[in-house]
């Protein structure tokens, strides 16, 4: 009597997704970016100060993060771990001439061919999750803006506890998110385990109001975390 077939494992992975998606490359070979999924749309929220605050520090000091004063220091700290918009806004208003023409260089210089950001409310741009790793590995391998903005970003990106769902939930060593409502996306950018890795959800599931009176889709992205996880487990 024949042995019966041993049942196939579930797939791991987004593949066929059309509301959810992620997207991950070893910081070893940056360059073998694997998107699974598809959102329709891609906007960038919050995941966007990460670049406000790279312009600032490429056009206002130089790529010195030494020559940065108390109040800015505090602006950028409460921009990456708090989302906080007003610091943000504080910061952008000190980008000479065009704040999107600065981030748009800063994007350019790491390889982003595609991705434009506007002078104002750049939570609206589109952003890939496929260049959004590209951005982190860049980070990570310390070639956005200067090794010391790079660092300075970096150790920057830690999210405050209410803030620490998703990519926080598997390990990340840097990670920032963005969010809106309800019936928008919900997205994550971060380093995992030697990853440059991204996830994002268009609004599945219930939202959870964060510090800022926005919501987010907890729930689904520490489910993307896992899928993440156990996708990066079987690389």
């Amino acid at each position: 009597m024949k042995p019966s077939p041993k049942p196939k494992a579930a797939p791991v992975g987004l593949v066929g997704e059309t509301r959810n998606a992620l997207a991950f490359a070893p910081l070893s070979n940056p360059g073998a970016v694997t998107v699974e999924g598809s959102v329709p749309s891609y906007r960038a929220w919050s995941t966007s100060k990460v670049l406000v605050v790279a312009a600032f520090l490429d056009t206002v000091v130089d790529g010195d993060p030494g020559r940065l004063t108390s109040t800015q220091r505090t602006q950028i700290r409460r921009a990456l771990t708090e989302s906080h918009m007003e610091s943000t806004i504080a910061l952008r208003e000190q980008i000479p001439r065009s704040p999107g023409r600065a981030i748009t260089a800063v994007l350019r210089s790491v390889g982003d061919t595609t991705t434009v950001a506007p002078d104002r409310s750049q939570g609206s741009m589109q952003w890939t999750v496929r260049q959004q790793v590209r951005f982190m590995a860049a980070l990570h391998d310390r070639r956005v803006v200067s090794k010391a903005a790079s660092a300075y970003i970096l150790r920057s990106m830690q999210p405050i506890e209410a803030h620490r769902w998703g990519l926080g939930t598997i390990g990340a060593s840097a990670f920032k998110g963005g969010w809106l409502r309800s019936d928008t996306e919900t997205r994550q950018m971060g380093i995992v385990d030697g990853y440059a890795v991204a996830i994002i959800t268009a609004g599945v599931g219930p939202a959870v109001v964060q510090t800022d009176g926005d919501a987010a889709h907890v729930r689904q992205m520490n489910h993307l975390a896992d899928v993440l996880k156990r996708r990066l487990a079987v690389e």
